[in-house]
């Protein structure tokens, strides 16, 4: 979630930030300005509920925190049928739930029934991303309590990295059929850490799951204390009241970089920020218009307003995820080819446009104001208006935008990932900028699909750039930067291995 869309992301530009003491009091305390929007996995995509779920809960596969390459978790083994669209996963043996019942075949089904069936009782809402991320699964088989089998309607290469994707957690009937829609409030998982308290706005408190099958977890207790003012939560961090600072603005980076018990690491993410042009507008459905707007981008404004925080981004898939088929060229900054393309379409001298963007973004907006400026010598009048969240996804939901900031950090370590929601129409509703206004969007649709049966590795990267390329030359997105995350650990922590996926895990923190 995790950015995912937007929320995601944009929690990742207030900088995460880690210092505990853990060998002392085995307790780790944390600052937020964000609460989580829920627990259940199924449910929410924000960067700040994937921290809880991916701490709550286990998928049948897991990312090594290095390497991601996949390895066993809840399944201890699997296989596949010689055309790719059958594979049995086995299951671990003797794993409990937190609420004590079995891990079993059944509770395998039933997290991906749940999601699967529109007909399931237990389906609370649409459940946009598992439909998405797993349009290709056709059934989940119980073939007896220690085995599963998944019928796939296409060989699909990227399935097992998409397993370990948050939708993909493994749930408890028992605690899902308990508390119905308030299961979101009251998570249950297998997870090294159990939701001891929750109380909105103001603390949470994860406990370990000590009778966790890889074992006890370093971290007795995990306290997050919920501050909207980030100011205060790092006079709380300075003042070694909180461990793990997870909101501060980057002016007081250089302070804390000063701190002689402070560890700096600092690692991209596989994720990418940018701004989502509407072709359905009438002044945008020109591919030229588009792309004049694009010229008009400076990535230089990133240094000023982010420093080194963020890196600049020309396409949709961030380096090191799309192989060397990813590379991609920027488009050169220009604004007279900016003012000449625009003049060349005949837009109006001054025309009006507007960008929607969240109310909490406080430094992209000065990004897009440098932005706007710049657009304003080429001819265009760029109009920034920011929204609450709410508001924002409703008109983002209605098409009711000319341009829209939008984000997304990869659900798992594939290309796939960061393509299937671009070309999101049920995205799109749940308001999430995408390109389903695109009048070739089934073309690219139909071209994403054929790459996901590629056995051919190349060629499936090949693939997934063609689609990114085209669609940033046809002037539907903008991309802009790569977000960082940035940790800093006191020096009694041992180092912070870097994850590209953004996923603080709590089980694998260790005392040097």
């Amino acid at each position: 979630m995790n950015i995912k869309p937007l929320g995601r992301a944009a929690a990742a530009l207030l900088l995460p930030v880690l210092a505990a003491p853990l060998a002392a009091a085995l307790v780790v305390r944390s600052g937020n300005v964000f609460d989580p929007r829920g627990m259940d996995p199924a449910r929410v995509w924000d960067e700040t509920s994937s921290f809880y779920v991916v701490n709550i809960f286990d998928t049948l596969v897991r990312l090594d925190p290095r390497t991601l390459t996949i390895q066993p978790s809840l399944a201890v083994s699997w296989d596949t049928s010689a055309d790719g669209r059958t594979w049995t996963f086995r299951l671990r043996r003797g794993v409990r739930f937190h609420d004590g019942t079995p891990l079993d075949a059944d509770a395998v089904v039933f997290s991906f029934w749940r999601q699967m069936d529109p007909a399931n009782p237990r389906r609370l809402d649409d459940f946009p991303l598992f439909p998405e991320i797993f349009s290709h699964l056709q059934a989940v088989r119980k073939l007896d309590d220690q085995r599963v089998q998944f019928v796939l309607s296409a060989p699909y290469f990227p399935f097992l990295a998409s397993l370990t994707a948050d939708c993909a957690s493994i749930v408890s009937p028992a605690a899902v059929r308990r508390y119905g829609a308030e299961f979101t409030r009251h998570p249950v998982g297998t997870g090294p850490f159990t939701l001891e308290s929750w109380q909105p706005g103001k603390r949470l408190v994860l406990a370990a799951n000590r009778g966790y099958w890889r074992g006890r977890p370093p971290v007795d207790q995990f306290v997050e204390t919920i501050e909207p003012r980030a100011e205060l939560l790092s006079k709380y961090f300075q003042e070694g009241t909180l461990d793990i600072l997870s909101s501060y603005s980057i002016s007081q980076m250089a302070s804390f970089k000063k701190l002689d018990w402070v560890r700096v690491t600092s690692e991209p993410l596989f994720s990418v920020t940018y701004v989502v042009l509407n072709p359905a507008r009438p002044r945008l459905r020109s591919r030229a218009v588009r792309q004049a707007l694009a010229h008009a981008w400076d990535p230089r404004a990133l240094t000023l307003i982010f420093q080194d925080h963020v890196l600049p981004a020309h396409s949709l898939l961030p380096p090191g995820l799309a192989g060397p088929a990813g590379a991609a060229t920027a488009t050169e900054f220009s604004l007279a080819r900016a003012k000449a393309m625009l003049r060349r379409e005949g837009a109006p001298a001054d025309a009006q446009l507007e960008m929607v963007l969240q109310r909490e973004e406080g430094l992209i907006f000065q990004v897009l104001s440098l932005y706007a400026r710049n657009l304003k010598q080429a001819g265009v009048q760029l109009k920034l208006t920011r929204l609450a969240p709410e508001e924002y996804a409703r008109r983002v939901a209605a098409g009711d935008y000319d341009l829209a900031f939008s984000a997304w950090i990869a659900d798992y370590p594939d290309p796939d990932s960061m393509l299937f929601p671009l070309l999101s129409d049920k995205l799109q509703q749940q308001g999430f900028a995408t390109v389903a206004n695109a009048g070739n969007r089934r073309e690219l649709l139909e071209r994403l699909r054929d790459a996901r049966r590629q056995g051919d590795l190349a060629r499936r990267r090949a693939a997934y750039a063609a689609i990114d390329r085209d669609v940033i030359q046809d002037g539907l997105v903008l991309p802009l930067f790569q977000s960082k995350r940035v940790i800093l650990s006191h020096r009694r922590l041992g180092p912070i291995p870097a994850n590209p996926m953004g996923r603080l895990l709590l089980f694998d923190l260790k005392a040097p």
